[in-house]
């Protein structure tokens, strides 16, 4: 989404997105925990993004989602520390998938789905709380020992 265009989006282009990425994570997280709450042992899984930690500027809107679903990943994960609910958050780095469809070519560095699946599938066998596949276990270091740099590297096209 382009805010710089003559006619930045509007609220009807950045509602489906923002429910997609956000508000639906909210609502089946919502309406599935009283049942997870009551299992002996159960696992929220959220999926997140590279872009949650560093964003790439010509996607702000999915950047900021993805940001948001880190942020609440995190918050759950403190909340419900007590309770049998593990709360997971994958960060993978950019898949190559049908959302790409569009695009002349997949994008640079995107790693194959069932690459991705794979390693996503023996981290969450592995019980860790953050799964950063790839690129994503990069970028997560990255972001937050050098945010700048690792902005700059990721935005050098614009």
């Amino acid at each position: 989404m382009d805010f710089i265009a003559a006619e930045p989006p509007g609220p009807s282009d950045i509602a489906p997105e923002s429910a997609t990425n956000f508000a639906g994570l909210i609502t089946v997280t919502a309406a599935t925990l009283p049942l997870l709450r009551r299992a002996p042992r159960s696992r929220v899984v959220h999926v997140g993004s590279v872009l949650g930690f560093v964003p790439y500027a010509k996607v702000p809107v999915y950047c900021a989602t993805k940001a948001a679903v880190h942020s609440l990943t995190v918050s759950l994960r403190r909340q419900l520390a007590a309770s049998t609910v593990q709360v997971v958050e994958i960060i993978p780095p950019v898949v190559h998938t049908p959302l790409h469809r569009d695009m002349p070519s997949a994008p640079p560095m995107a790693m194959a789905l069932e690459r991705f699946l794979h390693r996503a599938v023996r981290g969450l066998d592995g019980g860790g709380d953050e799964i950063p596949i790839g690129l994503g276990r990069v970028s997560q270091t990255r972001a937050r020992a050098a945010p700048k740099s690792l902005f700059s590297l990721i935005n050098r096209d614009d």
